[in-house]
């Protein structure tokens, strides 16, 4: 199958996918799917076509894919697709002597090389990459982005039928990692999950942006390698609905609070080196971590101003997104402040945490490691 059959297949899988993962959660999503649903199939400039009602409706869904690692020159590049590529070529390479048990001392070496590489890509990005992503995608610069070309889109599809009435759309393919942040949602908090994408006020005002200029956003959430869709949106835009059609599939602005939000946090600079031992079942590696040093003042005041914040998001009933710093300290202090009439101030945290008896306070971090960092990895 030649490389642009295999693109089409792969865009029309996330599409379907996210069909089905948004038909299962019913409500506002399930109504879309219904509204959307039609003959899908590939097509070219934009690349999927949905034919509905006969032929009277068709719809256009330009697909593109948003990433958490993107390489830093014009083109913003998806540095995950392409390592999910060379991992898919190693694979291939080593994948019969693997069934033989026979693998060389070269393949482990490239396996740790693959682990290390992945490290430092994961070392070097930040949420904020998410939206210079979803940008490119839509808007890019000197108007290279999708946005800029729905009127071809639009042209290329009334061609099918010039009577029919013609809609426009996005597919976007979202691919992040945000272990390690915590999701706090007025009701309870938990471990953001692999693939799972709390939507950032960046990346929310990027597509209410988009919005005025099409019919439907349809958003595929995925880990950051692998194309399995974990959970989607389908979103209608017509008439100024974006905003309540987001907001009754759980797509809210999210403020994430911590370092790692604008810029990498531990970034490296270079790729560890890699050793590693083959035992008779298992094989050890040892990964150089080359991560900058961690500044304890920046992460101390970090967590006290984050922690601030987070308590007055809650309070008004917001979500947000927290570091484990941000989250241990909010944690450890809520209860303490709870009552506080006004804002919550950085200080009002300092002198909560002094304030506190030393073996309560033990008690607290140990119960929180306790359940986040060990009962729930």
């Amino acid at each position: 199958m030649s490389h642009k059959k295999n693109q089409e297949k792969a865009e029309l899988s996330i599409y379907q996918q996210a069909l089905k993962v948004a038909r299962a959660k019913g409500g506002e999503a399930r109504r879309n799917v219904a509204r959307l649903s039609g003959d899908a199939r590939s097509f070219d400039r934009p690349d999927i076509l949905i034919t509905a009602e006969g032929g009277r409706r068709i719809v256009g869904l330009e697909h593109f894919r948003v990433d958490h690692h993107i390489g830093r020159g014009k083109k913003v590049e998806s540095k995950s697709a392409r390592f999910s590529s060379d991992a898919e070529r190693f694979r291939k390479q080593h994948e019969d002597a693997a069934r033989k048990g026979a693998l060389a001392e070269e393949a482990y070496r490239g396996l740790g090389d693959l682990i290390s590489r992945a490290m430092r890509e994961h070392s070097n990005a930040c949420v904020d990459d998410i939206g210079t992503s979803l940008d490119a995608g839509l808007f890019g610069k000197n108007g290279r982005g999708h946005a800029f070309k729905l009127d071809a889109y639009r042209d290329r599809v009334a061609e099918i039928n010039s009577s029919a009435d013609v809609q426009l759309g996005f597919v976007i393919e979202f691919h992040t990692d945000l272990r390690g942040w915590f999701l706090n949602n007025g009701f309870h908090e938990r471990k953001i999950a692999p693939g799972e994408f709390p939507v950032s006020l960046e990346v929310y005002d990027l597509l209410k942006r988009a919005s005025a200029h099409v019919d439907w956003i349809v958003l595929a959430f995925c880990p950051l390698y692998g194309d399995e869709v974990r959970d989607a949106a389908i979103i209608r835009c017509c008439n100024g609905m974006f905003e309540t059609s987001a907001a009754r599939q759980g797509i809210i602005q999210t403020p994430y609070l911590g370092l790692g939000k604008e810029t990498p946090f531990g970034k490296q600079n270079r790729q560890g080196e890699v050793e590693f031992g083959v035992g008779n079942d298992s094989v050890d590696y040892l990964v150089e971590n080359t991560s900058e040093p961690m500044d304890p003042f920046e992460l101390f005041n970090n967590a006290i101003s984050g922690a601030a914040e987070a308590l007055n998001l809650a309070r008004k009933g917001k979500p947000f997104a927290a570091t484990t710093s941000v989250q241990l300290t909010y944690d450890i202090t809520k209860d303490s402040l709870k009552h506080k009439n006004g804002n919550v101030e950085p200080q009002d945290i300092l002198k909560a945490i002094a304030e506190m008896n030393p073996s309560e306070k033990s008690a607290r971090m140990e119960n929180w490691r306790k359940h986040w960092l060990i009962d729930n990895v």
